[in-house]
């Protein structure tokens, strides 16, 4: 199954938390309260993204979090990686990667398009389009199988089938 890291669900969780309340400067207890996240989860999340140069911090009583960048300018790309590091949808993408059948391997391109069309995705998709309604979830696939689509039907009577169409 290919899924982002919880800490990355987090951390997308917390900052969009975060970019609601832009222009304020937020505390870890307040993001804690808000977002329903334990506070040492939050705590170490703000460590990290502070580190990564998505947030920035002030010490002291008037102290807290606010993002670095506008929301516009953050991307999910940006969130994964900070936490998880390099997207790699296989170990053939990632630093470590040693691999005997490397030299022989036909899947490697397809994982390469199928890994740079995620990255792309990821970022393209900004922290402030994950704070506005969606009015409709895109769909970048077509659902319809083959025995969806062309279901045979037996007219009553009839050795005649026609083709029916699935209904989304």
């Amino acid at each position: 199954m290919l899924k982002i890291s919880r800490m990355s669900d987090y951390a997308i969780v917390l900052l969009t938390a975060m970019a609601k309340l832009a222009s304020e400067q937020q505390t870890a207890r307040g993001l804690s309260d808000q977002t329903g996240l334990t506070l040492p989860t939050v705590g170490k999340l703000l460590k990290m993204l502070a580190a990564s140069e998505l947030l920035c911090s002030q010490q002291g009583r008037h102290g807290g979090y606010r993002l670095a960048r506008p929301a516009d300018k953050i991307s999910l790309a940006d969130i994964i990686e900070s936490i998880d590091g390099p997207i790699a949808m296989t170990e053939c993408f990632t630093v470590e990667h040693d691999c005997e059948r490397e030299a022989d391997c036909g899947l490697k391109p397809h994982w390469k398009a199928i890994n740079d069309g995620v990255r792309q995705l990821l970022d393209r998709t900004t922290l402030a389009e994950l704070i506005e309604p969606v009015p409709q979830v895109p769909v970048w696939f077509d659902r319809r199988t083959p025995t969806a689509t062309s279901t045979s039907i037996r007219k009553s009577g009839s050795d005649k089938s026609r083709q029916v169409g699935s209904a989304h």
